[in-house]
Formats: structure tokens, C-alpha cells, sequence
């Protein structure tokens, strides 16, 4: 399983970072979590195509995770008008996405909408049967932030695992979904002197990450104060395993 941070950052503009968005390739299938601004030019810097995505999992509907949806259908439907997607793309999110997603396309008049398109309202809480796809599975649980707030879990069949909290603060029903994955990225937005209630501290993280026994964590969505500390060392006060401070671009194999 291959997984690149696209977007590491938040609602906070930076140069550096973008906001929130990961690309998994496993299956043969190219999926992204969470699409904020800047994450359609940020997958082409990174390598990748856009407009070849087959899935869309959003976290929650902030817009600094919702945000490039509009543009990257927009350039589906229009940058190449002699070529038609015919591949199914599917999105997905919590309740109220089906609303979110009816909400954009009347707004924008069906410039959005598409033959291709799929989208599914997961169900919170979950259901126990992970939906399962060519080569691996995903599954999810409830996160701490916003009502629709979720975590989501990918397995490929060979045995890789994932964990991608989104916004959370330190809630018992992450930390079972991560048991024993192998990369755990995980928002760690304020240091601990400054914690903000819906959002992680370097304490928090280490909580989680203990607890779920993963082996490696990947730390995002990151505000300018907690830039200011050694996230690796405070992470690693509570956390034995491997951790790293994502930067835009980011590529890991898992």
C-alpha cells in the first residue's frame, strides 16, 4: 500500500502545507481522504492524476476538507470536453454527506453532476461488515469533533493496514479502530500547553497510538503553534514506535 500527504496542513493559510488530504494506492485503485484547498494542484505535484481518482472518503465536511471537491469535479465534467468518464467514481462521508452532496449540486446547477458518480452516506455507528473492494477493505469509526466525525481503517488483503483519524480529539472508539495497524496518521494540531477542545495534542497522539499498539505515526493537520515544539520528542514521551512529522508529499509504503 502506497500513501503520499498531499495537503498536512489546516485552515490556517501556508505556503507550506496545504490542507487535508492523503492519497492510498492498494487495490489498483487510487483513493483520496478528505479533499481541502489545494489538493487537486498538490496530487500533481505529487504525481499523480487528479482526475483518475476512483474514491473520495471525506472525514467530515469543514471545508478545509471539503473544499477541492467542487474543482476536481468541475474538471472532471469540462477540462477535456472530447473525453467522457466512464469509470466510476465513488463518494462517500458520513450523515449529513447525502445532504452536503445535494446542497452542491444545486447550487451549482449540475455542473458537478455525472453519469460516473456514486454516492454512499456511511452509517455511524458503523455497521460491523467493513465494505470490502478488489483487494482490500475499509471500515471506520466515530471520531471527536464534529457530529458526522469519522475515522476510517484501510486494509489491503495482503496484510497492509492504515489508520487516517481526520479532526479528533482523544476518543476510546479511534483508538480500537487503529488496534494494531501498521501506520497510524493522526491530526496533531496544538501543543499541549495550548490543547483546543475537537483537535489532538502530542499527548493525546501518544494515547491513541499506545493504546491501538501501532507500529508508526504519521502526524498532520498541524497548526503553527504546535510547529514551534519538537513534535517527535513530546509524541515520543508517551509512544515507543516510529513517528514523523508529515510535510506535503510525503510518501510512505505501508
Amino acid at each position: 500500500m502506497k500513501t503520499t500527504v498531499v495537503g498536512s496542513g489546516t485552515v490556517v493559510p501556508r505556503i507550506e502545507r496545504r490542507q487535508s488530504c492523503v492519497i492510498v494506492e492498494c487495490g489498483g485503485e487510487t483513493l483520496a481522504l478528505d479533499l481541502g484547498s489545494g489538493a487537486v494542484r498538490g496530487m500533481l505535484h505529487a504525481g499523480f492524476d487528479p482526475l483518475a481518482l476512483d474514491r473520495v472518503f471525506l472525514t467530515h465536511l469543514h471545508p478545509d476538507h471539503t473544499s477541492d471537491l467542487v474543482p476536481l469535479l468541475f474538471s472532471i465534467n469540462y477540462s477535456d470536453p472530447f473525453t467522457l468518464r466512464e469509470r466510476l467514481l465513488t463518494l462517500a462521508g458520513a450523515e449529513p454527506f447525502a445532504r452536503f452532496w445535494r446542497s452542491l449540486s444545486d447550487t451549482y446547477q449540475g455542473w458537478l453532476a455525472g453519469d460516473y458518480q456514486q454516492a454512499l452516506e456511511l452509517p455511524v455507528p458503523p455497521s460491523p461488515v467493513p465494505l470490502h473492494f478488489h483487494g482490500y477493505r475499509i471500515s471506520w469509526a466515530p471520531a471527536k469533533h464534529r457530529p458526522e466525525s469519522i475515522a476510517y481503517r484501510i486494509e489491503e488483503n495482503s496484510g497492509g493496514s492504515l489508520v487516517y483519524t481526520g479532526d479528533t480529539e482523544y476518543t476510546e472508539s479511534v483508538a480500537k479502530l487503529a488496534s494494531g495497524a501498521h501506520t497510524l496518521i493522526i491530526e496533531c494540531s496544538f501543543p499541549d500547553s495550548s490543547p483546543v477542545p475537537g483537535h489532538l495534542t502530542p499527548q493525546g497522539v501518544a494515547r491513541i497510538a499506545r493504546e491501538a499498539g501501532v507500529e508508526r505515526v504519521v502526524l498532520t493537520h498541524i497548526f503553527p503553534p504546535a510547529e514551534k515544539v519538537d513534535l517527535v520528542s513530546e509524541v515520543g514521551r508517551g509512544f515507543d514506535g516510529e513517528v514523523i512529522v508529515a510535510h506535503d508529499g510525503l510518501k510512505l509504503e505501508v
